[in-house]
């Protein structure tokens, strides 16, 4: 169960500021991360 809620941390963020920009497009779009072995993020 933790690790299913922060796959949607982790997809949440990408989906937030590359797909809906902000909110400025792709209104209602979800993004899940699934079979994922590694991920990585650089601020």
């Amino acid at each position: 169960m933790l690790t299913a809620v922060l796959r949607g941390i982790a997809a949440e963020g990408p989906g937030a500021v590359y797909f809906r920009d902000g909110g400025r497009r792709a209104h209602g779009l979800a993004v899940e991360f699934t079979d994922i072995e590694h991920l990585e993020f650089e601020l």
